[in-house]
């Protein structure tokens, strides 16, 4: 069993409410099969104007060693990179991510900790559940839309990582510039860029299907332009972020093949989608959107998802 542990990591930007619920939270953590964990929760202000100041010195009696910290520039590898600077000066041995429109099970680090230490993973991914605080329109839970891709059992090898729901030893980021580039700092993807470089330094990255974390959907992106908007924009990430790793242009083709795949899936199921209602049919614009974004990423297009916040 884990004797001594720290984890860190949470950077916000107006979003008080959900940031009081996420800290409420933390603060329920409980430890059972690795007992003895130090539990130190940084929290770095994306918002000029130091708007979370105040609800995290609400809740600084209930969470011993809370940490509040300001990156005033609207970038948010800036505020993820301050997280862990602080936290390596604290000298934390691992570094769980988590993000402010969330909230997490009372087992959620446990569960984190002990599969990292059972399956002698580097990295330790778990479930991210959508909660629909507000009504939305019945199409949107039919269709799935905010369903995060989930796993077939506990201890199983992924490639993928984000930084919605994960733990990390610390030392893999001791050895990455950054770690966040400051590139995608408005754009979104500096998790991707991070997971893949962790990858290729040969990082061991399992799944835990018991450390739940759950989302709250802001009733702004339950609709189709917004669902356009993102998947166009994941698609010009996937995009940079291959233009930013690969030093060799077959990049460029693999990613156009796609991207005219996605494209072509879209349009063929598009017409027979019509008549299986508008879940189908928004799922096949999606496609389409996705598909567009990696064109004209590998031109360099990039739209800045973060300048606005959801959920505030």
């Amino acid at each position: 069993h884990f004797s001594y542990s720290n984890f860190a990591k949470l950077s916000t930007c107006r979003r008080p409410r959900w940031l009081g619920q996420l800290l409420e939270s933390l603060a329920k953590l409980e430890y059972e099969k690795c007992p003895g964990v130090i539990q130190t929760v940084v929290v770095v202000d994306n918002d000029y104007t130091g708007s979370a100041r105040a609800v995290v010195e609400r809740f600084s009696a209930h969470l011993p060693g809370l940490i509040y910290d300001l990156e005033p520039v609207q970038n948010i590898s800036l505020a993820r990179n301050k997280t862990i600077a602080i936290a390596k000066k604290l000298d934390c041995e691992y570094i769980a991510f988590v993000d402010d429109d969330e909230f997490v099970d009372q087992k959620w680090l446990d569960e984190l900790l002990f599969t990292l230490e059972v399956f002698g993973a580097d990295i330790v991914r778990g479930p991210v559940i959508p909660v629909f605080a507000d009504p939305v329109p019945d199409w949107i839970v039919r269709g799935g839309f905010f369903e995060r891709q989930r796993y077939a059992q506990t201890g199983q090898r992924i490639r993928w990582g984000a930084t919605n729901n994960v733990l990390i030893k610390r030392e893999f980021l001791d050895k990455l510039d950054g770690p966040f580039d400051q590139r995608f700092g408005l754009t979104g993807g500096e998790d991707t860029h991070l997971f893949e470089r962790l990858h290729r330094m040969g990082a061991i990255m399992v799944w835990s299907n018991e450390a739940i974390v759950r989302e709250n959907i802001a009733s702004s992106r339950a609709n189709l332009r917004w669902l356009l908007l993102h998947s166009y924009s994941f698609g010009s990430m996937l995009a940079s972020c291959d233009r930013a790793l690969e030093t060799q242009k077959k990049w460029l083709i693999t990613r156009f093949i796609k991207g005219v795949g996605r494209i072509f899936q879209g349009s063929i199921s598009f017409l027979p989608s019509l008549f299986l209602g508008y879940a189908s049919a928004a799922k096949s614009l999606t496609y389409i959107a996705r598909g567009a974004g990696m064109l004209t990423g590998i031109c360099g297009y990039k739209l800045e998802e973060y300048k606005r916040v959801h959920g505030k």
